[in-house]
């Protein structure tokens, strides 16, 4: 059981409150007076859009983020906790959003990074209980992940569940999950669901982020409604209600968003893609992709996707096959050549891969128009970048103080705005879209899907991945099922249904889907 590999943490599961927080970046309020109470044994939830200050709050009450105001109790206990290590000696441990293990080390080493277990006299490192016991911690998710292996060679997805097992290593008792599920398939979602269970069943304190209606409203006891730093609303299990809390959420009323009924698709092929392999990732793809077409990537985590979309932009070698852009061979060119010829891809995993976290809102949408950008004696146009910032802002409707805010200081929505724009100021004729929508909320995702349509309409030809069925379902005018490197299946407009599509390829996993 999850509890058995408890080591570290000092304090029994209890209630958790933050009462009163008040959080601001400069002059901007992102956290207004607000408070909220995390129960032993229960799952509670925190919903809003993005800016609506749920990731501060829950940085603030893992010690990552000092408040300007209010007060942290914990069985009553006030607490002052002035960094994570901290929270952690009072048993609480954050899974954040942006797994933040460390790429040269084995999962076993950055599972245990601050708390290397050691033997004997000259208290030398125990290799062998360091992995033993990360071992059994995975095992208690049923995770099956290689300790030994090098913790860059995995997938978003495990990175995510390798933090969910460092909080049993610490023996933390109150755990906050910041969005675990965002880069989880859901069969994924299924099995972390099953461990959240058990550990509430064991009196765990237990908290939740997610855009995820389906989930909310599966996993969750109780439910805290935020807006603009607010809380607006506050409902235990028997009252939970999916267009009180959606409306509550934006404050208006939510539209059900259909899969739209037009096409921009052409028969032009811009992107052909013929035999393509990368070994052991994937074999055989072959596809076109035509001008104004959005084409959809399905399929497992780990099933190819991602490595498909990083061998066509050159980040991966190409083992065999060929990539055409526009009638012209781009095989093997460096990816800055791509790109000059009209490719771009927007990464799943934008803190590492997607955006300079540090740099400014307007340093990071003029990253992919340097070229474009006016230079003075070789110097950056600092005005120029402001107003490409600024065009961005207001293009893409980011949540910010100003265009020289920076990104760390953004909602995980904002910054994938941020992003989305630095690629499509460049009007690509193709753009790869790696979960678009990853960390965003109900509301931005709706300004999203209109953000890709209006490209597709004006000519881009779009590949997006998704693990969303429903996003890939009312995106896409095409969709390749792909099942352990390989094509197995293709849909196509009215044939695009969520069972068609998780027949698809979970049906070859075994897993069967809902007729």
């Amino acid at each position: 059981m999850p509890g058995t590999v408890a080591q570290a943490g000092s304090a029994s599961s209890g209630t958790y409150r933050a009462s009163d927080i008040v959080k601001s970046y400069g002059s901007v309020p992102v956290l207004k007076g607000l408070s909220v109470s995390l129960h032993p044994g229960r799952i509670h939830t925190t919903m809003g859009e993005n800016g609506a200050g749920k990731s501060t709050l829950f940085k603030v009450m893992a010690g990552l983020v000092q408040p300007n105001g209010g007060t942290l109790h914990l069985d009553d206990a006030p607490l002052l906790l002035s960094s994570p290590h901290e929270a952690h000696l009072h048993g609480i441990y954050l899974v954040p959003q942006e797994p933040a293990l460390m790429p040269e080390l084995t999962v076993a080493e950055t599972m245990f990074v601050g708390q290397l277990p050691t033997t004997g006299r000259w208290r030398r490192i125990d290799w062998s209980a360091m992995r033993a016991r990360a071992q059994e911690a995975l095992h208690a998710l049923g995770l099956d992940i290689d300790v030994d292996a090098q913790s860059r060679r995995l997938s978003i997805a495990q990175q995510q569940q390798v933090e969910c097992a460092k909080a049993l290593l610490r023996g933390c008792r109150v755990i906050l999950f910041d969005e675990p599920t965002s880069p989880l398939t859901t069969h994924e979602v299924d099995r972390l669901f099953s461990t959240m269970r058990r550990l509430r069943g064991e009196g765990y304190t237990l908290a939740f982020i997610s855009h995820r209606m389906d989930e909310v409203l599966d996993i969750s006891d109780d439910i805290s409604v935020l807006r603009d730093g607010a809380l607006v609303d506050s409902v235990e299990r028997p009252e939970f209600d999916r267009t009180r809390l959606l409306s509550q959420m934006v404050g208006r009323e939510m539209r059900t968003i259909p899969r739209r009924s037009w096409s921009s698709a052409t028969t032009e092929a811009v992107l052909t893609v013929d035999g393509l392999a990368h070994a052991p990732s994937f074999a055989e793809v072959g596809f076109t992709l035509h001008r104004g077409e959005i084409l959809g990537l399905a399929g497992l985590v780990g099933a190819g996707r991602t490595e498909i979309a990083e061998t066509i932009f050159g980040l991966r070698r190409c083992d065999a096959g060929s990539v055409v852009l526009d009638g012209a061979p781009i095989t093997g060119l460096p990816t800055h050549e791509i790109i000059r010829k009209g490719l771009v891809y927007a990464p799943e995993d934008r803190a590492r891969h997607g955006a300079v976290l540090p740099m400014t809102i307007a340093q990071n949408v003029s990253a992919g128009l340097i070229e474009r950008v006016r230079r003075r004696w070789g110097l950056m146009d600092r005005d120029d970048e402001d107003r490409i910032g600024a065009e961005a802002v207001s293009q893409y409707r980011v949540r910010c103080a100003g265009t020289d805010q920076t990104l760390r200081e953004l909602s995980g929505g904002n910054q994938q705005k941020v992003v989305f724009g630095k690629w499509m100021g460049l009007s690509p004729a193709v753009a790869i879209l790696d979960e678009p929508t990853r960390g965003v909320d109900v509301g931005a995702k709706d300004e999203i899907y209109e953000l890709i349509e209006a490209r597709a309409r004006a000519g881009t030809a779009i590949l997006v991945i998704s693990s969303e069925m429903e996003e890939l379902v009312r995106l896409c005018d095409r969709i390749l099922s792909i099942y352990e490197g390989r094509i197995v299946a293709e849909l196509h407009g009215d044939g695009i249904t969520p069972e068609r599509l998780g027949r698809s390829y979970l049906s070859h996993a075994g897993l069967g889907a809902a007729a």
